[in-house]
């Protein structure tokens, strides 16, 4: 049964179909360590937008440009502006006037794709493909280093700028139907698991109008084992209306126009902590935004920061550099300046490259290991630095 958008709502029911991991840094007006407003979800923000009340994120017209290699989602630096002799001037209450982008590395994330190709899945086949290629490009430009995978029987991502770009993007042929996306995703692991990388957070996302023959606590232990690291796992699947979902053959649509509810689709999700999205609705920028917001905030920090040149009239203070963590599902915590490397000991904290002359801001050992479960960091300037005891 081919599905339209119009025809999503079971009026049998009356149902209606509901449906800055980006590594911000900016030197706001709010307390230091103050929770965000939603523990572990950041809004990325827009070129353009105010970050607290220090003005653009990105430099006005005729400032200095960012460090070279710096992405458009690397990490903001705020830089007082300079006093007399060249010196940083008194920092207002905000900290900071004006912004730069600060070179860092991409962060690796992998998406895993499988989608239901039954002939009832037409339109949604249409939807990934429009939509692909701008969800990747989104990824990318805030300083993810993505690479996504394909199952399907043909390549829905065919024609796109994406599926041309082989360093990012790989088709593996795969059967999937109804009932089988789990199952071949164990199956065909070996196909795919070459341009997986170590280092990434791993996603899946399956689409689908159906359910899964494999229960969701199989597949987890199993692709656990394959990947040597725990996942995240999305579902595009219709919801459970308030346990009136057909359970079993009774040949009887569900939510509009679903075969079945992704029961065990929204179970893996719920156990990853992966997003929950309905096959119901008609405007897919509902799909891909939660998605790239999801991709973006897993992806681990770096721990390394290339400090950029200040703009002219402006020079750093390095006694007025402060580092802020916001990690996911935890309150906002300023991290303390080591002396040292050798200083850092266990100590979440961070150091400069070169103490007298510093190029970098480095992450401590246990600093960077926390980055890897991903979140935001923030660089501020023009505060006194908060030192290691």
């Amino acid at each position: 049964m081919q599905r339209s958008a119009s025809s999503r709502v079971v009026p049998r029911w009356g149902l209606a179909c509901a449906v800055w991991c980006l590594a911000t840094l900016a030197c706001g007006s709010e307390p230091m360590g103050a929770p965000p407003a939603t523990a572990g979800r950041v809004a990325v923000p827009t070129a353009g937008a105010a970050v607290g009340g220090n003005g653009p994120l990105l430099p006005p017209a005729g400032t200095p440009s960012a460090a070279a290699g710096s992405g458009a989602g690397s990490p903001l630096i705020v830089l007082p502006s300079a006093g007399s002799g060249g010196a940083p001037s008194q920092a207002p209450a905000d900290c900071g006037t004006l912004t730069q982008m600060a070179a860092a590395k991409q962060r690796p994330a992998d998406i895993v794709w499988i989608i239901d190709a039954s002939a009832s899945m037409v339109d949604e086949l249409l939807a990934v493909q429009q939509n692909i290629t701008a969800f990747a490009s989104s990824i990318s430009g805030a300083g993810v280093d993505h690479h996504v995978v394909m199952l399907a029987p043909i390549d829905v991502a065919a024609g796109t700028p994406l599926s041309m770009d082989a360093a990012h993007y790989r088709h593996v042929i795969s059967p999937v139907d109804s009932h089988n996306a789990l199952q071949l995703l164990l199956d065909q692991y070996g196909d795919y698991a070459s341009f997986l990388r170590p280092d990434a957070a791993l996603h899946f996302v399956v689409v689908t109008d159906d359910e899964s023959f494999m229960p969701a606590a199989d597949f987890r232990t199993q692709m656990e084992q394959r990947a040597g690291k725990p996942f995240i796992f999305h579902s595009i699947a219709s919801e459970d209306a308030n346990g009136l979902g057909c359970v079993g053959a009774c040949g009887l649509p569900i939510v509009c126009g679903a075969f079945a509810p992704g029961r065990q689709y929204y179970a893996l999700s719920d156990a990853t902590g992966g997003e929950k999205i309905s096959i119901c609705v008609s405007d897919w920028s509902a799909v891909f935004g939660p998605l790239q917001k999801a991709v973006i905030e897993s992806a681990p920090l770096p721990c390394e920061y290339t400090i950029p040149s200040p703009p002219s009239g402006s020079s750093l203070d390095p006694n007025k550099v402060n580092v802020e963590l916001v990690a996911p599902m935890k309150p906002a915590r300023t991290l303390p300046r080591a002396k040292s490397m050798p200083a850092c000991g266990t100590e979440h904290a961070w150091f400069y490259d070169d103490p007298a002359a510093p190029k970098q801001i480095r992450m401590c050992p246990s600093a960077c290991e926390a980055l890897s479960s991903g979140g935001s960091l923030q660089i501020k300037l023009g505060c006194e630095t908060v030192a290691l005891n």
